[in-house]
C-alpha cells in the first residue's frame, strides 16, 4: 500500500479499523450529499449491507479515512475496479467524499493522491491486457471535486441524468403487448428478476457481469420490496420489469415524497413493443395511489436502447446531471 501522507489542514489519514467505522462513513456521505444538493441519503443498515458485499475492494487495504485531531471523521475514500465485458477496458475507480467541515484544507487532493497510487498498485499487482483508465464519478453539485479531477487530467466521458416526473400530471393507461401479463411478485421471483435484469444490461456501456456477492447485496438491501415491483411475464419467463422502491430515509430527510422507478429493463425479444412504457405507467399510478408526489429515476443519457427519450415522452424531466470522468492510467 502507499504510505499515508503527513496530516494536512489539521486532518490525519488512517486506514479502516472495523465495522464501527461505518457510522463515520455514513455521517460523511450524508453530509456531503446534502451540502452538494444530491439525492441518495443512506442509512447505517444500507451502508453496512453495501460494505459487507463489496467486490474488488479490500477494506483493509483500499479504504482511508480522514480525521481531525479531536477524532472527528471528515472524509473517506476507497478504490475498486471492474472490466467492461464488451471492450475489456478496465476502469480503476476512486470514490471520495469530504464532509463540508473538511473542505478547503487540501484534504481531498491529498486523499485523491493516495487513491490513485493505490489504483496504480492494483494495476501492477493484477496485470490486465486491455486498456486501463483511472475513473471517478461526479455529480452536478460537486464543483470542488470536479475541479480537482480536471486539474489532474480527467475528462468527462459519460453523462447520466436524474429525472423526475410529477404524479399530479395525467398518467397514461398503456397496454402491454399480447402474451404478457403483470402479476404480484414475491421473494420467490427474486432470482429470476435479478438474472433477467443482468441479461438485459449486457449491451450497455460499462457492463460487467454481476456476481453472487452482488446478488446477495441487492437481495439484502433494506428498500428492496417485491410488492412494489412491476414485472411483465411471458409465461414463466421475465419479459420486462421496473423494480420500484421508496427511499424512506431520503424522503424524511429532504421532506419530499418520491418513488423511484428504477432497474427498468426489457429482454431483447420484447424491446420496442411498449413494454417499458406500460410498466412505468403502472408504476407511476401505484406511487400516486401510495401518496407519492414524484416518480424519479436515473439514466445514462446515451443509453443504446433509447431510454432517455422514452422517459422524456412519459413526462420525466432532468433535475440533475452527473458524469463519469477518466484519464489513461499513467505508464
Amino acid at each position: 500500500m502507499p504510505s499515508l501522507p503527513e496530516p494536512i489542514g489539521g486532518v490525519r489519514l488512517r486506514h479502516y479499523r472495523d465495522e464501527s467505522d461505518f457510522a463515520r462513513l455514513l455521517a460523511i456521505y450524508n453530509a456531503a450529499r446534502l451540502a452538494d444538493g444530491i439525492s441518495g441519503i443512506d442509512t447505517l443498515e444500507g451502508i453496512t449491507n453495501d460494505y459487507r458485499h463489496l467486490t474488488n475492494c479490500d477494506l483493509d487495504t483500499d479504504l482511508i479515512i480522514g480525521e481531525t485531531t479531536d477524532d472527528n471523521a471528515v472524509a473517506y475514500g476507497r478504490v475498486t475496479w471492474w472490466v467492461e465485458e464488451a471492450t475489456q477496458l478496465r476502469s480503476l475507480l476512486a470514490i471520495l467524499f469530504v464532509h463540508p467541515a473538511g473542505r478547503g484544507r487540501g484534504v481531498g487532493e491529498a486523499m485523491q493522491d493516495w487513491l490513485e497510487h493505490r489504483l496504480a498498485e492494483i494495476a501492477s499487482e493484477r496485470p490486465h491486457p486491455g486498456k486501463q483508465f483511472l475513473t471517478a464519478f461526479v455529480d452536478q453539485g460537486e464543483a470542488e471535486r470536479e475541479a480537482t479531477l480536471v486539474a489532474r487530467g480527467y475528462e468527462r466521458v459519460e453523462t447520466y441524468a436524474e429525472m423526475t416526473r410529477p404524479l399530479s400530471d395525467e398518467i397514461p393507461d398503456l397496454p402491454l403487448p399480447k402474451g404478457l401479463a403483470v402479476r404480484s411478485t414475491t421473494w420467490d421471483d427474486a432470482r429470476a428478476v435479478w438474472e433477467a435484469d443482468d441479461r438485459a444490461f449486457r449491451d450497455h456501456v460499462g457492463y460487467s457481469p454481476q456476481t453472487e456477492t452482488d446478488y446477495e447485496r441487492w437481495r439484502a438491501w433494506e428498500y428492496n420490496d417485491p410488492s412494489l415491483w412491476k414485472v411483465a411475464f411471458a409465461g414463466d419467463g421475465v419479459a420486462g420489469q421496473v423494480l420500484n422502491h421508496v427511499n424512506a430515509a431520503e424522503n424524511d430527510t429532504l421532506g419530499r415524497k418520491w418513488g423511484y422507478t428504477e432497474s427498468i429493463s426489457v429482454q431483447r425479444e420484447w424491446r420496442r413493443q411498449g413494454v417499458a412504457r406500460a410498466l412505468i405507467a403502472q408504476s407511476m399510478g401505484m406511487f400516486r395511489d401510495m401518496g407519492m408526489e414524484y416518480a424519479a429515476l436515473g439514466v445514462h443519457t446515451t443509453n443504446p436502447n433509447g431510454a432517455f427519450p422514452l422517459y422524456e415522452g412519459l413526462g420525466y424531466r432532468v433535475t440533475k446531471l452527473s458524469w463519469q470522468m477518466r484519464k489513461p492510467l499513467p505508464g
